[in-house]
């Protein structure tokens, strides 16, 4: 079974920045979190990075707000990838709580900006 079938378990192949279909689901859900200009990738082992550029802020030292990384528990992923849309929704929306408890404390505006790792699920 090829990762571009309807039934497919796996995740179908992605261009540079892009997201696959679960991962999209878990940025939908949180992006209300982030300034609305921010921008989302999936890196190779599944991860998704985001940032936003701070160029306009007065207290900006980089260009970008230090990053934000989310890794995904594999297990959550399995079970996204065999949810319908709903479900995954639904899903996405129950690990808010751990985002937002990872973000305590995280200063976009870091001296040193070492991404914020939090781990979904």
């Amino acid at each position: 079974m090829k990762s571009t079938d309807p039934d497919s378990t796996q995740a179908p192949a992605l261009g540079v920045g892009s997201l696959d279909d679960v991962r999209s689901v878990f940025w939908q859900a949180y992006r209300h979190l982030f300034p609305p200009h921010s921008l989302a990738a999936q890196t190779p082992n599944g991860s998704v990075v985001i940032s936003w550029s701070i160029l306009d802020e007065p207290n900006a030292r980089y260009p970008y707000a230090a990053p934000v990384m989310l890794r995904f528990d594999e297990a959550l992923v399995d079970s996204m990838w065999k949810a319908d849309a709903r479900q995954r929704i639904r899903m996405a929306a129950k690990h808010e709580g751990t985002l937002r408890e990872g973000l305590r404390g995280y200063d976009p505006f870091a001296r040193f900006p070492n991404a914020r790792v939090v781990n979904i699920g």
